[in-house]
């Protein structure tokens, strides 16, 4: 599966963003540039329907959702546009740092800020396959428990 290259990658590069290891730091950028182009080539040449087929985001899709709630979140294809195309940028502008050196700022910002990306696609995905469970049992537990509500006699 092409995202656990693209995991490991992105934490390689992050983690070893300093002087010491700037050697590994680079090895994993350039690791995640290949992942990101060998995952564009594939969504490219996916079918249709097919699970490899680029994420194709829209307003129409999301409010279609909205309506129904069925299928697959919407918010699914933007974070994984998003994804690809904040670490698709860190990748290329770190690639482009390695030759012009008043690429580093901008790299380093675009790499901060993919990093809330990443969280909040962490965020998401939890919430989408166990979150949800969560909420339902908790739920459930406050209407058996059946809390006392407290009277107004008793608040005085």
């Amino acid at each position: 599966m092409i995202s656990t290259p693209l995991a490991l990658a992105s934490r390689i590069r992050y983690l070893t963003a300093d002087e010491d290891t700037y050697a590994l730091h680079q090895f994993a950028g350039y690791a995640l540039l290949a992942a990101i182009a060998v995952r564009l080539l594939a969504g490219m040449a996916a079918p249709a329907a097919g699970p490899w087929r680029l994420p194709r985001p829209g307003i129409k899709a999301a409010i279609g959702w909205l309506s129904v709630r069925r299928g697959r979140h919407p918010l699914f294809a933007w974070l994984a546009a998003a994804l690809l195309a904040g670490l698709g940028l860190a990748a290329a502008t770190g690639a482009l740092a390695d030759a012009v050196t008043w690429f580093e700022d901008p790299h380093e910002a675009i790499a901060e800020a993919s990093l809330w990306v990443i969280f909040a696609h962490i965020a998401f995905v939890g919430f989408m396959y166990g979150g949800k469970r969560l909420l339902n049992r908790a739920a459930a537990w406050l209407a058996e428990a059946r809390l006392p509500v407290p009277s107004r006699r008793n608040a005085r």
